[in-house]
C-alpha cells in the first residue's frame, strides 16, 4: 500500500509535449537518414558512377527470370494408362482372331482349289487386318500366321497374347517400346527354340498393334511446372550490401534498373510518401514503448528536475543526428554511447541501459538494420552504464573511456569471426570501433561540466566533490555552527542508511543531508545545538519572534544553496525537510500563554514552515532522518530499543500530518526505513570497554 494519495509520475503535459516534439523531429531524422541516394537514370541509361547495394535485397528481376526458365523446363509429366493396355491386349488377341478366321476360310476353299497359296492367305488377313484394327502390316510377315501347322498356332497364339499382357504390366513410351518388344521376342526363342522361326514375325506384329501405354498427363505436367517455378521464387538471388550493382560507364539495362527501383534508388523526387510513413509508424510504435517505460515505477522512482529532462532529451537526440553522416563512413561508429554515459549518470545504470538502447533502436533504419551494428552497440552500451551510472563513487574516467571501447573492439571482431571476416574487414571493424566509441565518450565527459551548469543537476561525480570537507558552505558550517554541523553528520549516515534499505538514492541522501540546515547560518545560535554556557537568546524574544527565526532557515538555506549553486534537487530537500510541520515546542508554549491570560489558542498555521512537502524519496528520507535525529538527541536515550519506539512514534506522526503523502514512499519502504534508523543507533549505543583511570 503507497502512502501517496495521488501516483506521481514523470510525464507532467508540457514533457509530453516536449517528447512529442522530439518523437516528430526523430522521425523527420530517420526519414532522412534512411533515404536512400537517387538516380535520375532510365533503360539504356549510361552509369556516371559506380553504383553498390546500400543493403542486402533480393534480386527479383534474376529470380523471376530463373523462375520461368524452371517452370518452361519442367519434364512433363507421362502416366501409364489401363485403357491404353487393355486395348492393346485387346488388339493382340483380335489379330489372333482375324489370322484364324483367314486360315479356316484357306483350308476350306483348297478341297477345291489346292493351287490357293499362303501368299494369297497373308494378303486377305492384310486386308482384314487394316479393315478392322486400322494397322498395317507387311504381307510377308504374316505368312507365317497362315501357313504354321494347327498346333503351332494356338501355342504362338498364347505366347502373343501372353507378351502383350506383360508387357502392359510396364510403364512403356514410344522410345522404349521397340526394346521392350524385343526382349520378350529374346525371351520366348530361348525358351522355345523349336518355334523361333516365327519370333520375327510376332516382333512384325506386336511392332505393329501394341501402342505406348503411357499418356501425357495434362494436369500434372502444368502441377509440376507451376512447382518448379514456385521454388525457384523461394529460393530468390540475395544481392548482399556493398555489392557494386553497375560500373561507371557501363549502360543501365532491365535487370540494373529493376534491382535500382526495388532498392528505392530510382525516384522522379526527393520527398517519398512510402518510406514517410513507413518510418513514422515505426517511430511511432517505439515511442509508445517508450513512454510507458517513462512512466514505469523504475522511472517513477529516480528524481528527475525539468531542467535534466530537457538536457537528457537534447542528448538523446544528438546521437540519432549524428547516425544519419556516420553511417555513411561506418556501420561501427558507436555514438550511442555518448547518451549512455550522460544518462547512466543521472539517471543510474538500469535506466540508462533500457533509455540507451531505445535510443539506439531509432537510429538502427538509418544503418539499415544492421544485425553487426546491433550486436556491437548493445555491449557498449552495457559496459558504458556499468562504469557511468557508478553512484557510490567516483568512477575514473579513463575506465569509463576503456572498457566500453575494448568491449566494443572485442564485439566487433567476435562479429567478424562467427562471420568469417576478411583480414581487411577485421581491420575496419576494430579501427572504427575504437575511433567511434572513444570519441562518443570523450565527448561525453569533457561536455559534463557544461551539462551541470545548466542543468545544475546532482550528478555523482558533482555531489560527491560537494561532500568533501573542505567545501565552503560545510567549512563554515563547521566553524560557525559546530552543533548543526554534528547534527547534519549525523542525519546523513541515518539517510545514508535508509536510502540503501529502499534503493533509494543514498548519495544524494547523504550530501543533501549535510547541507539541509546551512540556513541556520543566518543565526547560528538561536538554535540549541549551537549555543553554550547555558545562554538562549529567545529568553529575550517573544514566541512569534522565536518561531519567525525558527521557521526561516529553510528558506535562508534555499536562498544560500541558490546563491552558492548547489544542485537542484539538494535545494528542494532543503525546502522540503520539514514540510509544513510546525516547532512544537514554541507552538505549545504559545497555547500555555494564551491559557494563562485565558485567551484562544493561537492559529497553529502561523507557526508552520513556509516550505512544501516531500515531492521524492530523498526528500522524505532526509525529512524522517532530520526529525529522528534531533528528537533521539532531545531525549537523551541511550538504547535502540527506546529509539525505536520514538522513530515509529515520530513517522506516525508525519503520516497524520499529511507530510509523506508526495514522497512515493510506501508503508514497506518506512518499515525498512525505520529498521536502518534503529541499526544505526544500535552502533551509536553500544557498551564500549571502560579502561582504567
Amino acid at each position: 500500500m503507497s502512502i501517496e494519495k495521488k501516483r506521481r509520475s514523470i510525464l507532467d503535459f508540457h514533457h509530453i509535449i516536449s517528447l512529442a516534439l522530439a518523437a516528430l523531429t526523430i522521425a523527420m531524422i530517420v526519414y532522412y537518414g534512411s533515404l536512400p541516394v537517387s538516380y535520375d537514370y532510365k533503360v539504356g541509361s549510361i552509369a556516371v558512377s559506380d553504383i553498390y547495394a546500400p543493403r542486402t535485397f533480393t534480386d527479383t528481376y534474376e529470380t523471376e527470370r530463373r523462375a520461368i526458365i524452371a517452370r518452361e523446363t519442367a519434364e512433363d509429366i507421362f502416366v501409364k494408362s489401363a485403357t491404353v493396355s487393355e486395348e492393346n491386349i485387346s488388339r493382340t488377341k483380335q489379330f489372333f482372331d482375324l489370322a484364324e478366321q483367314i486360315r479356316s476360310d484357306i483350308t476350306k476353299e483348297r478341297v477345291t482349289n489346292p493351287q490357293l497359296s499362303s501368299v494369297e492367305g497373308a494378303n486377305r488377313l492384310s486386308r482384314l487386318v487394316s479393315q478392322n484394327m486400322k494397322k498395317n502390316i507387311p504381307t510377308t510377315s504374316l505368312v507365317s500366321f497362315v501357313d504354321m501347322s494347327a498346333s503351332s498356332f494356338p501355342f504362338i497364339r498364347d505366347k502373343s497374347v501372353a507378351m502383350a499382357e506383360l508387357l502392359m504390366t510396364e510403364e512403356i513410351g514410344q522410345d522404349d517400346l521397340s526394346t521392350k518388344i524385343q526382349l520378350q521376342i529374346s525371351n520366348f526363342k530361348a525358351a522355345s527354340p523349336s518355334y523361333s522361326s516365327y519370333a520375327d514375325s510376332m516382333s512384325v506384329v506386336l511392332n505393329s498393334i501394341i501402342e505406348p501405354n503411357v499418356i501425357y498427363d495434362e494436369t500434372a505436367s502444368a502441377d509440376a511446372a507451376q512447382n518448379a517455378y514456385n521454388a525457384a521464387m523461394n529460393d530468390p538471388v540475395i544481392i548482399n550490401k556493398g555489392s557494386r550493382l553497375v560500373e561507371t560507364g557501363n549502360m543501365i539495362d532491365d535487370h540494373i534498373y529493376r534491382n535500382l527501383v526495388d532498392l528505392e534508388l530510382i525516384r522522379e523526387n526527393t520527398f517519398d510518401l512510402v518510406i514517410l510513413l513507413r518510418v513514422l509508424l515505426y517511430v511511432a510504435v517505439i515511442s509508445i514503448c517508450l513512454l510507458f517505460y517513462l512512466n514505469s515505477e523504475m522511472v517513477r522512482k529516480t528524481s528527475i528536475d525539468t531542467p535534466v529532462f530537457y538536457m537528457l532529451i537534447v542528448t538523446f537526440l544528438i546521437p540519432i543526428a549524428a547516425s544519419v553522416y556516420l553511417s555513411e563512413l561506418s556501420t561501427l561508429f558507436c555514438i550511442v554511447a555518448f547518451f549512455t554515459a550522460v544518462c547512466s549518470t543521472y539517471m543510474g545504470t538500469y535506466n540508462g541501459i533500457i533509455l540507451s538502447l531505445f535510443n539506439f533502436t531509432f537510429m538502427w533504419p538509418v544503418y539499415y538494420f544492421n544485425t553487426q551494428t546491433l550486436f556491437v552497440n548493445v555491449i557498449v552500451i552495457v559496459f558504458c552504464a556499468i562504469f557511468a551510472g557508478k553512484s557510490a563513487r567516483i568512477s575514473s574516467n579513463a575506465a569509463l573511456i576503456l572498457y566500453p571501447t575494448l568491449a566494443a573492439i572485442t564485439a566487433s571482431l567476435c562479429y567478424g569471426f562467427l562471420n568469417g571476416a576478411t583480414r581487411d574487414e577485421f581491420i575496419n571493424a576494430g579501427v572504427f570501433a575504437l575511433v567511434g566509441c572513444i570519441a562518443s565518450l570523450v565527448a561525453a565527459v569533457g561536455l559534463s561540466p557544461i551539462y551541470e551548469l545548466f542543468s545544475n543537476a546532482a550528478s555523482p561525480v558533482k555531489l560527491i566533490a560537494l561532500s568533501q570537507p573542505g567545501q565552503h558552505l560545510l567549512k563554515r558550517l563547521f566553524m560557525e555552527a559546530s552543533g548543526t554541523y554534528s547534527h547534519s553528520m549525523m542525519v546523513a549516515n541515518l539517510a545514508d542508511s535508509a536510502a540503501e534499505a529502499i534503493g533509494a538514492d543514498s548519495l544524494l541522501c547523504k550530501v543533501a543531508s549535510y547541507y539541509h540546515d546551512i540556513g541556520k547560518l543566518e543565526a547560528a545560535l538561536y538554535f540549541t545545538e549551537n549555543q553554550a554556557d547555558g545562554i538562549n537568546p529567545h529568553d529575550s524574544l517573544t514566541v512569534m519572534e522565536s518561531v519567525a527565526i525558527i521557521t526561516a532557515h529553510t528558506e535562508n538555506g534555499v536562498r544560500l544553496a541558490k546563491k552558492e549553486r548547489l544542485p537542484n534537487p539538494i535545494i528542494k530537500i532543503i525546502d522540503e525537510h520539514h514540510g509544513t510541520t510546525c516547532p512544537g515546542y514554541f507552538y505549545y508554549k504559545a497555547c500555555e500563554d494564551a491559557k494563562s491570560m485565558g485567551l484562544q489558542p493561537p492559529d497553529i498555521d502561523n507557526f508552520r514552515y513556509r516550505g512544501h512537502i516531500p515531492s521524492s524519496r530523498e526528500s522524505a528520507i532526509v525529512m524522517l532522518a532530520d526529525t529522528t535525529e534531533a528528537a533521539v538527541r532531545s531525549k537523551k536515550l541511550n538504547n535502540a530499543d527506546s529509539a525505536e519506539e520514538l522513530i515509529r512514534k515520530l513517522v506516525r506522526d508525519k503520516i497524520d500530518q499529511d507530510q509523506l503523502k508526495n514522497s512515493g514512499l510506501s508503508f514497506d519502504d518506512l518499515e525498512k526505513i525505520i529498521l536502518a534508523f534503529r541499526q544505526i543507533y544500535e552502533g551509536v549505543f553500544h557498551e564500549r570497554i571502560k579502561y582504567p583511570s
